[in-house]
Parts: C-alpha cells; sequence; structure tokens
C-alpha cells in the first residue's frame, strides 16, 4: 500500500510538472525562432535596399563584398535574385545553394516569406528568409537568408533539459518527503490490520496501539480498540451466562431424574412406556445441557498449550473406543505412517477424536471406521476419519459444523447437535481448522488439520514419535492396523 500511495503521490506530482514545463518548453522554442525570424527579416530588408540600388544602377556585384562580409560574420547563406527567379549573386558561389523555392516565390509576388515552424530539436531545417527587391512598384528581385539553426536548436536543447532536470529533482524531493508522510500515514493503518486480522482468527484479546499517525485513523484505532473490548465483554458474558444455565439446570434435572425414576416401582404396567419415554427425554435434556456446557468452555478455553504427538493421541483414542466399536460390530482401522506434535490445550485433541469417532460410531454400525494420520506439505498434521455409513449431502457438510443442527433424516438418532461444533471450536483454538466432506462411495470424511509444531521447538525432554511402534499399532477387539 506505500508503494501505490507513493506512485499516487508522484503521479500528481508528475502530472502538474508537465502541464507547467510543456508549456514553457514549447514558448520558449517559440520565442527563440521568433528572434531569429526578427533578426534575419531585419538584415534581409537592409539588403533588399542595397541591392535595389545595386540593380537600379545594374551593378549588382558591387554588392558581392558586402554578402560575403556578411555570410562569413554570421554564417547565413545571402542570395539575390532576379524578377524571373535567377540567382545573380551569392556571399557563397562555391557552395551547395540552399532550396528556397516558396520563399522566393512570395517575395517575387511582392509578399514577404511566411513565417517558418518552430524550430525544435527533430525539426533543424535552416530557416529561409525572402524580401522583395522593389523599384517604385514593381518587383525588381528578391533577397533571401538562409539561416541554420544549430544554434537555436542547441539553445532549444539546453533548456529543455534544464526543465527536465528540475522535474526530476522535484520528484525527487517529493519521492523523499512522501516516504516519511506515506509512513506516518500507513503506520496506523498497519497496526489496525494487523488487529483485526488477530482478531477475526478469534483472539478476542487483540487490540491495536494508537501511537502516532493522522487524527482521524488515530481516533480509528481507539474506537475498534473500545469495540473489541465490548465484543470480548459480550462474549465472555454469553458464554458464562449460558455455561452457568448449564451448570444451575444441570441439578434440577438430576433430581427430577431421580424422582422420575423412582416413579417407576408404583406405575401401572400401562403407564410403564411412557415412563420410558420421560426418562428417555430427561436423559437427552441433560445429554443437551452437558454439551452445551462444554462448548461454552470450548469456545472459551484459555488454557495453556501443550506439545502433543498426534498419532499417540489418535492410538490412545482408539483404544478408548474399541469396546463401543466391537458392540457395534464395526471395525476401525489405524493407517497413514505420518506424524507429527501439535500444540493444543491437554485434553482438547482428546475431545476432538472423541466427538469425531463417536459420530462415525453411531452411524457405521457393522461397518468401517478408518482414521488416516499423514503430514502435509503445508507443515501440518492432518487427521482424517473416514466412516463407510450413509453419509451426508455436500450442502449438508457445510452445515454440519453448525450448533444444534441434525441432518433431517437423523432426528430420531440420539444426539444433542454439538458434536461436530464442539471439535470445530476445540480445533479452531489450537489454530486448526475441522471439515466436513461426503466420502466415496459413500460415507463421511472429517479431516482435522492443525499446525504441526518442529521436533526442535518441543517441549525439553518431550520425545519425538517411535516409528517402531507409530507404524503398526497392536491390534485389538474392534481396532484392526492395516
Amino acid at each position: 500500500m506505500r508503494r501505490r500511495l507513493i506512485a499516487l503521490f508522484l503521479g500528481l506530482v508528475a502530472a502538474v510538472l508537465l502541464a507547467v514545463e510543456v508549456p514553457l518548453a514549447a514558448s520558449h522554442a517559440q520565442a527563440r525562432t521568433s528572434e531569429l525570424l526578427i533578426d534575419r527579416t531585419g538584415d534581409t530588408a537592409r539588403l533588399a535596399r542595397l541591392a535595389a540600388s545595386a540593380l537600379a544602377r545594374d551593378a549588382v556585384t558591387t554588392l558581392e563584398p558586402e554578402l560575403r562580409a556578411y555570410g562569413e560574420l554570421y554564417g547565413v547563406l545571402v542570395q539575390v535574385h532576379g524578377p524571373d527567379g535567377e540567382l545573380l549573386l551569392s556571399s557563397a558561389p562555391d557552395g551547395p545553394q540552399a532550396a528556397v523555392g516558396d520563399s522566393l516565390a512570395q517575395a517575387l509576388a511582392g509578399r514577404r516569406s511566411s513565417p517558418p515552424p518552430t524550430v525544435l530539436p527533430w525539426r533543424t531545417s535552416p530557416v529561409a528568409v525572402a524580401e522583395p527587391v522593389l523599384r517604385g512598384s514593381e518587383v525588381a528581385g528578391a533577397v533571401v537568408t538562409v539561416s541554420p539553426t544549430d544554434r537555436v536548436v542547441h539553445e532549444v536543447v539546453t533548456y529543455w533539459a534544464l526543465l527536465a532536470g528540475a522535474g526530476l529533482l522535484a520528484l525527487g524531493l517529493v519521492a523523499l518527503a512522501t516516504w516519511p508522510l506515506s509512513r506516518w500515514i500507513l503506520r496506523p493503518v498497519h497496526r489496525l490490520d494487523d488487529a483485526v486480522h488477530t482478531l477475526t482468527t478469534g483472539d478476542l484479546d487483540a487490540r491495536a496501539e494508537v501511537g502516532a499517525g493522522p487524527p482521524e485513523l488515530r481516533r480509528l484505532i481507539a474506537d475498534f480498540n473500545r469495540m473489541a473490548e465490548a465484543i470480548r465483554t459480550s462474549s465472555a458474558q454469553q458464554r458464562a451466562l449460558v455455561a452457568d444455565v448449564s451448570h444451575r439446570l444441570r441439578n434440577p434435572l438430576t433430581a427430577l431424574q431421580l424422582r422420575v425414576d423412582a416413579l417407576e416401582a408404583g406405575l401401572v404396567p400401562d403407564a410403564r412406556a411412557d415412563h420410558r419415554l420421560a426418562m428417555a427425554e430427561i436423559e437427552r435434556l441433560t445429554q443437551v445441557l452437558d454439551d452445551t456446557l462444554a462448548m461454552a468452555r470450548a469456545e472459551g478455553d484459555s488454557s495453556p498449550l501443550t506439545a502433543i504427538d498426534v498419532r499417540e493421541c489418535v492410538r490412545g483414542r482408539l483404544q478408548m473406543w474399541s469396546d463401543a466399536a466391537a458392540a457395534g460390530g464395526t471395525e476401525m482401522l489405524l493407517t497413514g505412517a505420518g506424524s507429527g506434535w501439535v500444540l493444543a490445550p491437554r485434553g482438547a485433541l482428546d475431545q476432538v477424536l472423541d466427538a469425531v469417532l463417536h459420530n462415525a460410531l453411531r452411524f457405521t454400525p457393522g461397518g468401517t471406521v478408518v482414521v488416516e494420520v499423514e503430514l502435509t506439505g503445508e507443515a501440518e498434521v492432518e487427521v482424517r476419519v473416514v466412516d463407510d455409513g450413509p453419509g451426508l449431502t455436500p450442502e449438508q457438510c457445510a452445515a454440519a459444523t453448525r450448533r444444534f443442527w441434525r441432518a433431517p433424516d437423523q432426528q430420531n438418532v440420539p444426539g444433542s447437535g454439538l458434536g461436530l461444533a464442539i471439535a470445530s471450536a476445540l480445533t479452531e483454538g489450537c489454530g486448526g481448522q475441522l471439515s466436513v466432506s461426503p466420502a466415496r462411495p459413500h460415507g463421511l470424511c472429517v479431516v482435522v488439520r492443525l499446525p504441526r509444531l518442529d521436533v526442535a521447538r518441543s517441549p525439553a525432554g518431550a520425545p519425538g514419535p517411535d516409528p517402531r511402534t507409530s507404524a503398526q499399532p497392536p491390534v485389538t477387539p474392534g481396532l484392526a492396523a492395516r
């Protein structure tokens, strides 16, 4: 942006300089041409008067010394022509004679020659000035002077060079003045841009230093800081309210569950089905409250980050879910030879994997769940969980991480619709990203990408993954290695 701002300033200054210097350059060239024309017109008129006397006496050769002296002094070719245009006398009879057809024709017609075009560096033809020689009212001949324009061109080029140098100097001074000015203007913009970028990544503590800069931008930064503080406060209050309400409702809901459960012994047989439905709804409401509380804690988690070996964490969660997988007849496979260390709050990655695996096992009874751990070229660790269940459409996948979202054909499946939303919030808190897409030929693919922590930056004493144990995890009931 600084380069664009400097280019804009320099462009405006260059336009102003061109608007001023181009007319000055043209005016100077015109003035020098006019000076040359005035000088030659006066001299040519004087020589025409002398030629009139000589022609009247039929002694034109008496002008030869005068013409030679004038030509040698000023470097100008002088020609005397008769009434029919024939050359009678020349200041350089042995040299080449210039073409003066148009000027001579006008003089023999009794008129002065037309003014020559402006002398310019690319227009260096000699300037011819013709004056008629009159005898009474008749034209007895014409005197023509042919002046070289080398000196005028040199003066015009010198003047133009001075103008160009002055313009470049002005541009240089403007560039020198614009550089600190642009820094002064854009420095608060850069601070504000960094703070906005940090805020959009989820760090609500991002603030921009007011510092120096234009008053308007400093006021904008101050307003942004106040807005960010209001957002942080509002978000914290919202999370605290959700967490507090969920926590406070948990105890009376537990008491209600116990009382309703105690009523089962005194119920008539016809009411037992309704009793089971009521207990199921209470359990569902309890799960919703627990997930809501987990969601509030995930969005406001500020726990310190620790280094975690992703493959070891994945293996541990697969071991924990192996019994549930075996009970549902689901085979879980750990594939991929990649592994790496990531930074995450303690237990956050476990919660993410638990939510994703639980979601996969619910919709894949008797099927297969494949978990693949790989390193990507963007210095990331990628955990890919693929099941062969019914899956979702692309439009449903885009909405799967929204809070309380349930697929239209899965409303009867137990759950609160917060599992993937919690996993997505926790992943983003680790600086990563969770995405959901359809698997081929059917099923669902959940990908968790986390920025990889270099082994050299791992905490002291944290060992790297052992390829001897990472490549082949142990086989357990419901858990196979491939």
